[in-house]
């Protein structure tokens, strides 16, 4: 007799719903231990509680939104999207896994940086931040302490410390790559590119043309998107999940040095925020760069293929 096992996914309503309803349409047709189910809401998961099948049968959730709709009392192993506290603690987390991660430090009193190990600027953002907001440039003989209270009321320097980067030139205008991993496994991954109607820059230093305070954010109104499936930037997502395994997707934010070629982690976005299949904004930029985010990967597919693995790993 064939060990079920139930797949609980919990979604949040009208982001990951529909893909996950065919992920779990494609895993019926294809096995026949795996029992998946798709919860968008805490009332349609109460009537499970008292079902034989589902309480005595080894289960998995992989929760994008399980804090809200998850009961407690439900059993088995679970993958919770979380923050994991302020991008600080991620940088720890990447670094403890001998990950690739340009040089970074708190700004905090008495900070000051030298530019001889820095270079002449650094990257300033706030470690409670996202979307590239309030990330910019500045020189790094300046990069001086700030006291909370100093922030404007919604600036994210208010709730957590800021922290300068290493600046990590790119090219005459910035580019960056966004790789959406499921449990390890690229499932999509963008190119963006700076706009062009900006000042180009010559290298590290050539920003002092254009002056301090300029935004470096690949992905700023204007930018260029494509698809991209360069392998050593896959295979660096795919490392990236070793530092984050009870989570299952990351939104994985990598920059090539201009020169050198080497590759470095900017984000991993461990919040669960990043499903740019669905999202506004992703199904914005579909449209307006005419991509196709599921058919570069075959992503239902692949995600489909994991989940069961996942189940069949990991169910109790």
């Amino acid at each position: 007799m064939v060990q079920k096992r139930n797949l609980l996914f919990f979604c949040t309503k009208g982001k990951q719903t529909e893909d996950f309803q065919e992920v779990a349409r494609k895993i019926r047709s294809r096995t026949n231990d795996i029992v998946p189910l798709v919860f968008t809401t805490r009332a349609a998961v109460r009537p499970l509680l008292a079902a034989a099948w589902l309480i005595q049968r080894p289960t998995v959730s992989i929760e994008f939104d399980g804090r809200r709709y998850r009961p407690r009392t439900l059993r088995g192993a679970r993958f919770i999207h979380d923050r994991f506290g302020a991008k600080t603690e991620q940088s720890r987390r990447l670094e403890a896994n001998t990950l690739p991660l340009p040089q970074w430090t708190e700004i905090a009193p008495g900070t000051s940086l030298d530019p001889a190990e820095w270079g002449p600027y650094v990257v300033v953002k706030p470690s409670m931040g996202g979307r590239g907001a309030f990330v910019w440039i500045h020189k790094t003989g300046r990069i001086r302490y700030r006291p909370p209270a100093e922030y404007p009321e919604d600036h994210p320097g208010r709730r957590g410390p800021m922290v300068a980067q290493r600046f990590i030139y790119t090219g005459p205008w910035p580019v960056s790559y966004r790789v959406l991993t499921y449990f390890g496994v690229p499932i999509m991954a963008i190119r963006c590119e700076g706009r062009h109607d900006l000042p180009s820059l010559d290298g590290a230093d050539g920003i002092r043309r254009a002056g301090g305070g300029l935004s470096i954010v690949a992905t700023a109104k204007g930018c260029k998107i494509s698809l991209d499936c360069q392998s050593d930037i896959l295979d660096l997502a795919r490392r990236a999940h070793a530092a984050f395994p009870t989570i299952p997707s990351l939104g994985i934010d990598i920059v090539r040095e201009a020169g050198t070629g080497k590759l470095y982690l900017i984000e991993v976005n461990p919040g669960g925020h990043s499903w740019m299949f669905t999202s506004d904004a992703g199904v914005q930029m579909q449209f307006d760069f005419g991509l196709d985010f599921y058919g570069k990967f075959g992503a239902l597919d692949l995600i489909a293929d994991r989940s069961v693995e996942i189940a069949r790993e990991y169910a109790r």
